[in-house]
């Protein structure tokens, strides 16, 4: 029997792989080249979207900061922007219409130069000078719109200062009314007040008249700053907080302003008040002397009369003529008319400088100039230092040796529209008509002057006792 063969064992299966790659070798990808320009596009495109949300972002914040900076710049409890507190209360209460108190201790030259700044409108006409044009007011000047921008103890400075702060602020008054000081003309420096802004004046001369002078432009970028400091915008809220609706108003360190509305009749004052025109009431017992009393005051000044900025005037300067003549022509090709006043001084103070005019040389010599000035040019000019050139002055018309009062203003000044009035018809009062005395010498006279002047003295004489006789039947 034949042997039985194995069983074979079954081969595994072959698994078919199906859908496999082919043998052909994959090649890299080449990277396509961008578009420089579609590049630059693209960039920009990105920076523009996320500025602009930026921006977005940022707008909400704009008005916070524009309230800020408005509020920081109008509230300025420092004084940086605005003025000082205290003589902004005073211009504010002024641009009411009210009278305030305390003029005693005003400062005089900022409420002049916040007024410039603060006042909406122009005034028709301004006065400038020392306080010897502080009793030129509404009434006797006739104007309605008229500020008194005098201040105490004006030097030249302050004089044309005054006039140029308006200018440059947009509010050039159709008049000028310049109660002219003697020591305008005088180059010392015992002419000028120390209270004056001689930067100011600088800048003016620079600026305007283009004098050298050692003028520098400030540097105000720290100060703008300021506007966008927290602490500046949180203090000034605090002050607004504390004083805003308060009669009784306090300064940046919390001390009262003493400056208020004159309350009851302006005339029965007991202390000194500024006007809302910018003039000057006196208080009642001055305004109410007897002539005696004001004689008086008037002798007291005759020896200190030099120490109002005369110290030493012997001669007048060329170069504050020159000054004055280029103001008046700054002025004028403003729009603006200059009317000149000489204010009187009080007979027995001008009668004592005649006695001695060897000291006082350059005083006697500015009225003959300013009236040849104002004859050349058809300057308007009114009044007269020498109280004898002015018909009806009496000595109640003054309230001490320098001031002249409201009733003697009168005397001499039409108002300002009958000057007007006349410098355009051609008819005002000629300047050189008027002589004033300058010195008591006298000629030696002849035997016809001799006998002539007997004559009128026997004349004299006898109307002498006729009203004599009249007046005691």
């Amino acid at each position: 029997m034949s042997a039985k063969s194995p069983t074979p064992i079954p081969a595994p299966p072959v698994k078919i792989q199906r859908g496999a790659p082919t043998a052909t070798p994959v090649r890299p990808r080449k990277k396509k080249r961008r578009n420089p320009l579609i590049w630059f596009l693209q960039g920009l495109v990105r920076r523009l979207y996320f500025g602009l949300k930026t921006g977005i972002k940022f707008l909400f914040l704009v008005p916070i900061l524009v309230f800020m900076v408005a509020f920081s710049y109008n509230v300025d409890r420092s004084g940086l922007f605005q003025g000082a507190l205290a003589p902004r209360r005073i211009v504010d209460l002024m641009l009411e219409g009210y009278d305030v108190t305390n003029f005693e201790q005003m400062d005089e030259r900022q409420v002049v130069q916040l007024y410039a700044q603060d006042v909406p409108d122009a005034p028709e006409a301004i006065g400038i000078g020392s306080s010897r044009v502080l009793q030129f007011n509404r009434e006797n000047t006739g104007v309605d719109s008229f500020f008194n921008m005098g201040v105490t103890g004006a030097d030249v400075r302050d004089n044309m200062t005054s006039y140029y702060k308006m200018v440059s602020y947009g509010k050039t008054p159709k008049v000028l009314l310049w109660s002219l000081d003697p020591w305008v003309f005088y180059g010392s420096e015992a002419a000028f007040d120390s209270r004056a802004d001689a930067d100011l004046y600088n800048e003016f001369l620079t600026k305007v008249l283009n004098v050298p002078t050692d003028y520098e432009e400030p540097d105000k970028v720290e100060l703008w700053r300021a506007l966008a400091d927290p602490a500046y915008f949180q203090g000034n809220v605090d002050y607004y907080v504390k004083n805003h609706g308060q009669a009784t108003v306090t300064d940046d360190e919390g001390n009262t302003i003493e400056f208020n509305p004159v309350e009851g009749d302006p005339y029965n004052q007991t202390t000194t008040i500024k006007r809302s025109d910018g003039s000057v009431l006196y208080d009642v017992a001055f305004r109410s002397q007897s002539a005696d009393q004001i004689r008086t005051l008037a002798a007291e000044a005759c020896m200190s009369f030099n120490s109002v900025h005369m110290e030493g005037f012997d001669a007048m300067s060329d170069t504050q003529m020159q000054a004055f003549d280029s103001f008046i022509k700054y002025a004028q090709s403003q729009g603006t008319t200059v009317i000149l006043v000489l204010s009187p001084w009080h007979p027995y103070l001008y009668g004592y400088l005649l006695t001695e005019p060897d000291k006082h040389k350059g005083f006697f010599q500015v009225e003959n100039w300013v009236r040849q000035y104002a004859a050349d040019n058809n300057i308007p000019l009114y009044g007269s230092y020498d109280p004898e050139c002015i018909e009806g002055l009496q000595e109640t018309d003054f309230f001490d040796g320098l001031h002249c009062s409201g009733t003697g203003i009168e005397r001499f000044f039409p108002g300002i529209p009958q000057v007007l009035q006349d410098l355009e018809n051609g008819t005002l009062p000629d300047p050189l008509a008027v002589q004033p005395r300058t010195s008591l010498e006298t000629e030696a006279p002849s035997e016809e002057d001799g006998e002539a002047a007997e004559e009128t003295e026997s004349e004299s004489t006898a109307e002498s006792d006729t009203e004599t006789t009249t007046q005691e039947g």
